[in-house]
């Protein structure tokens, strides 16, 4: 999941040229770390100086029961999961990373240094929730945020639902 700064065309061409991009390296990076690492070279020579993209990348191994992911200064994600006694836990997710792309001498070493890669075990009913800033920045009439304390307790609330129903 990812999100460019900015609005209107040259927002959707950065999009279109980052799920190319994606395309090609997920053929040759297993590690979100490493697929994020060579994104990041390739978008920093491409990207106006004012633009950046945050993302997030997981790979799931459904053999190993295992999803590891990295952050590059995107929203966390959330992890709904019951303990052993039925009590229903969300961990907010957001290891360390900064957004992707920025032309900024020195920034590509930085970028990797602070980049972290997790690994979580999967077990059966855990729910994982990928979000942009558009949920949880979306206003009511009041100019209230929905926020992200708000979107966790939805999960934890709606967690234990089909994916449909959620």
């Amino acid at each position: 999941i990812a999100d460019v700064a900015g609005k209107g065309t040259s927002a959707a061409l950065y999009m279109a040229e980052l799920k190319g991009l994606l395309l090609s390296l997920s053929m040759i990076h297993n590690s979100p770390k490493a697929l994020l690492v060579q994104a990041n070279r390739v978008l920093a020579n491409h990207l106006d100086s004012r633009s950046f993209i945050t993302m997030t990348y997981a790979v799931l191994d459904l053999g190993r029961r295992t999803m590891t992911y990295a952050r590059a200064g995107h929203t966390p994600l959330m992890h709904f999961r019951q303990d052993g006694e039925g009590v229903r836990i969300v961990d907010v997710l957001a290891p360390d990373g900064i957004v992707l792309g920025l032309g900024i001498d020195g920034i590509a070493a930085r970028f990797e240094q602070m980049l972290q890669e997790c690994t979580v075990p999967l077990r059966s009913g855990d729910v994982f929730v990928l979000f942009t800033d558009g949920i949880t920045e979306a206003m009511n009439p009041s100019a209230d945020l929905f926020g992200e304390d708000r979107l966790q307790e939805l999960v934890a609330e709606l967690g234990h639902l089909p994916p449909d129903e959620i």
